[in-house]
């Protein structure tokens, strides 16, 4: 191959490679949604996966997320994470306590303890894990495992934006007050949504929530092994 060629080939590669790059910075488009309750006030902590694309899929974050525990309360009340992210959970309290849960996705006890376990809690399965303390039972938090790497959760606003560069076809929407199925999520097409740009990039939707949220189940007995949740 002559040096003319080869410069010829490289050009064309070169340019090729512009071509595609500015074409997927065309392409990405952000995409801001409010979700509402059925009276239009907004709904703060919803969390919004983007389903269906083909980049969607869990991204392990090697970074541990913290749960909190201040003032006998999980803070964040509600933490989201990725499937396969490691969660630590100090005690930020002068007093002990004993996490623990029985979700599905990830069943787990951290036995009384004070300031900080030795190691954290990998959330393995994508789904809702319900947390309380077997010592103060009316501490409750919650931690969603997305299995969608584009999923974020709505700010006080009741709103959150993406930047996606291809067309969505489904959404889902979860929030703790939504069901009394802690796991339940409203799925929608994309055709469902009420839209308040003409540019089609702003969406507003109305997620039903219950009055209030769930009440835990009284336990049947003290200690661990309560029947406070699933």
């Amino acid at each position: 191959m002559t040096l003319l060629k080869s410069a010829q080939y490289l050009v064309r590669f070169l340019v090729s490679l512009v071509c595609a790059t500015a074409t997927c910075l065309v392409l990405a488009q952000p995409i801001t949604f409010t979700i509402v309750d059925e009276s239009g006030k907004a709904v703060e902590g919803a969390v919004v996966s983007i389903l269906g694309l083909s980049d969607s899929s869990p991204q392990p974050n090697a970074e541990n997320a913290i749960m909190d525990q201040v003032e006998r309360q999980f803070k964040p009340h509600v933490l989201l994470v990725q499937q396969g992210q490691n969660v630590s959970f100090p005690n930020s309290d002068n007093i002990r306590h004993h996490v623990y849960s029985f979700s599905k996705p990830k069943p787990f006890e951290i036995k009384l303890y004070a300031n900080k376990p030795d190691e954290p809690v990998l959330f393995d399965n994508a789904g809702v894990v319900v947390l309380g303390c077997n010592i103060h039972d009316d501490m409750l938090g919650y931690i969603y495992v997305a299995d969608s790497a584009y999923a974020r959760m709505t700010d006080n606003q009741g709103t959150v934006s993406f930047n996606l560069s291809a067309k969505f076809k489904q959404i889902s929407l979860w929030h703790q007050r939504y069901s009394f199925d802690e796991s339940a999520r409203m799925v929608l097409g994309s055709d469902e949504f009420q839209t308040t740009k003409s540019d089609d990039s702003h969406y507003t939707i109305v997620l039903p929530l219950a009055v209030s949220a769930p009440e835990p189940v009284a336990p049947a007995a003290k200690g661990f092994g309560n029947s406070l949740r699933r």
